[in-house]
């Protein structure tokens, strides 16, 4: 059985789905994939297309994520950045997981030391304090899918691959690229499993389920110049 909690974060609040074992789910709640789950507040803004968006009177798709020479260029460190650009951050409590809300009146207390533990680790990675997250996850998915998702999460902070690097990271060759954006595109667990670090092979965003937005802040806060 799923149990479920809404935990606020930088980018807009999120989804947490789990079991008593592990974490099954992650989603900004207005993405089109959410779950629809009893308790969470509905929104007219649902993103419906993961590639749409402009800016500086462009297709955010079309912007590249580069990492910059430390030598030539030194970004904004995560303060600077959830003080600025990140607005939302400053609304933050002190410790994200003491506004956990769950959606269960029943939830048990093996889901949720799950979904605290996640929020908490979600809470250090906002904070600049965690690259790597450790609860453990479920996702559900094929054979298919996990296998990718399982590539993805060697994916480290800070580096980025290609859909074609990515298959051959999972075995399964180059030819497979357009199969494993579909899988990459399907990710349940965002953020923690880190589809944000898939880039086109030119460097470009491409898409985002989450929206592009939110995949640019990502990029940034993990290091690299995105426009």
């Amino acid at each position: 059985m799923s149990f479920h909690a809404i935990v606020p974060s930088p980018l807009g609040d999120i989804l947490l789905t789990a079991d008593a074992y592990s974490l099954t789910g992650l989603h900004f709640t207005d993405q089109r994939d959410c779950p629809a789950v009893p308790g969470m507040d509905t929104t007219a803004d649902d993103i419906s297309d993961p590639s749409a968006g402009m800016a500086k009177g462009k297709p955010i798709r079309s912007f590249k994520a580069v990492r910059p020479d430390a030598a030539d260029e030194q970004l904004p460190g995560m303060d600077a950045i959830l003080a600025g650009d990140m607005a939302r951050a400053a609304t933050l409590p002190a410790s994200i997981v003491s506004s956990l809300r769950m959606l269960q009146d029943d939830t048990p207390d093996d889901a949720l030391a799950v979904l605290n533990r996640t929020a908490q680790e979600l809470d250090e990675y906002w904070r600049g304090a965690r690259q790597v997250f450790d609860v453990p996850l479920d996702p559900p998915g094929t054979d298919f899918q996990k296998r990718v998702w399982q590539a993805l999460l060697a994916v480290r902070c800070g580096s980025t691959l290609s859909y074609g690097q990515l298959a051959e990271q999972a075995g399964l060759g180059a030819g497979y690229g357009r199969a494993v954006g579909t899988a990459v595109g399907s990710n349940p667990i965002s953020i923690i499993i880190p589809c944000h670090r898939i880039l086109a092979s030119n460097h470009t965003l491409n898409g985002y389920g989450g929206g592009l937005g939110r995949k640019v802040k990502l990029l940034e806060l993990e290091g690299f110049r995105v426009g």
